[in-house]
């Protein structure tokens, strides 16, 4: 009789678990609704897959401070083309990056090396993986998508909740959402430095929006590397697209 009644608790214990697992992940995905909603909804996430901005602010670089600006294009998933200029010590050094999903390619001041390192290359792939949300209808079907409740948090004095999101073969990407407004204001994720080729801790800010053709899109970014400022932007000017003429993902 013990036996069978231990094993009657065994089950309710595992039921009891089942369901609060079940209902955690309904929690979760609400909270992805409501930030797809929020930034301009599942509709309009899925037209524009493509879009350029144009930027400007300061980065710290070999423990200076460092003027930049420059115009991003993407195109979902996995195609970037970064055109930026660096103004350090009254010089200024044009460097243009391009990932057409495959191969890396840098440019720096009109010479083109592929990069061919392997942590370099997956850290851009996961970066573009990680960026702004664009998955999220993604990880709301699942997709290969899992979710884990990180908690509450203060972000920049707002209130905001945290779902850890993992997907095998990728690092864990942590995004916390204002708990009034549903938008995303800071992403973290370990990162791998190309220069120091160690791994850090990024902390992404997204302190301000902008509305473009119906979609809440970032207008100032800040970036910490381990707890120190790295980058601070504005972003100038944004265009979203259904798509970018291929052509911008060639080698430059």
């Amino acid at each position: 009789m013990n036996r069978f009644r231990c094993l009657g608790f065994a089950l309710a214990g595992s039921l009891l678990c089942a369901l609060t697992a079940s209902a955690q992940q309904d929690e979760l995905k609400a909270i992805l609704r409501k930030s797809i909603d929020a930034h301009g909804g599942e509709k309009l996430m899925a037209k524009y897959h493509s879009g350029t901005s144009k930027f400007k602010g300061t980065l710290k670089i070999l423990n200076m401070d460092a003027e930049i600006t420059g115009e991003t294009s993407f195109q979902k998933p996995d195609k970037l083309r970064n055109a930026m200029t660096i103004n350090i010590m009254n010089k200024a050094i044009d460097i243009v990056q391009v990932f057409d999903g495959k191969s890396f390619w840098v440019s720096t001041m009109g010479t083109t090396q592929e990069i061919k390192d392997e942590k370099v290359v997956k850290e851009v792939r996961e970066s573009l993986q990680a960026e702004g949300g664009g998955n999220f209808v993604d990880m709301l079907k699942g997709n290969g998508y899992e979710l884990n409740a990180f908690g509450e948090a203060k972000v920049k004095g707002k209130d905001a909740i945290g779902i850890r999101v993992s997907k095998k073969g990728q690092r864990d990407v942590t995004y916390f959402f204002d708990k009034k407004t549903h938008l995303v204001v800071k992403i973290e994720q370990r990162a791998f430095d190309a220069m120091s080729a160690q791994e850090y801790t990024q902390e992404k800010f997204i302190s301000e929006y902008q509305v473009k053709d119906g979609l809440k899109v970032a207008k100032r970014v800040e970036i910490l590397k381990d707890g120190e400022a790295f980058m601070d932007l504005q972003i100038l000017e944004v265009n979203v697209v259904e798509q970018l003429d291929k052509t911008l993902f060639q080698k430059p």
